[in-house]
């Protein structure tokens, strides 16, 4: 991945040939004109479980009318988000039945998985060029 600043608050990362733009909110200096990297990070959490039971609902030939919604708990005084509620929402008429293992297929989501480790993420600078 490569990571640069496209101009503002933007910053922009190159991804196995795909481009992903971050901005900031208009009250943090940037032009809102793009998700925020937590916006990111929470939408690939979400879209994550979504795979998970997306494949499940194929599987097993059901209706792919169910939907997931995910919603952040924040800790303000730490500015963390302390708790994340992943909903999966079954329409009215969906087969009886499979409620827990969609729960659990949506757990398998290997964004959460990685979530619940401690990495060891190290930031390094690269040195300047010699004169």
């Amino acid at each position: 991945m490569k990571i640069t600043f496209v101009g503002n608050k933007k910053v922009n990362v190159e991804v196995k040939g795909f481009n992903i733009l971050t901005d900031q909110k208009k009250e943090n200096g940037g032009d809102a004109s793009a998700p925020t990297p937590i916006d990111l990070f929470l939408a690939s959490l979400g879209s994550c479980s979504g795979v998970f039971v997306l494949n499940f609902l194929k599987m097993h030939l059901l209706p792919e009318t169910v939907y997931l919604t995910l919603n952040p708990v924040w800790n303000i005084n730490e500015y963390v988000i302390e708790r994340i509620e992943l909903v999966i929402h079954l329409p009215h008429d969906f087969p009886a039945g499979f409620d827990h293992a969609l729960v659990e297929v949506a757990k398998r989501c290997l964004v959460a998985r990685h979530v619940k480790i401690a990495h060891d993420i190290r930031i390094e600078r690269d040195p300047a060029p010699s004169a």
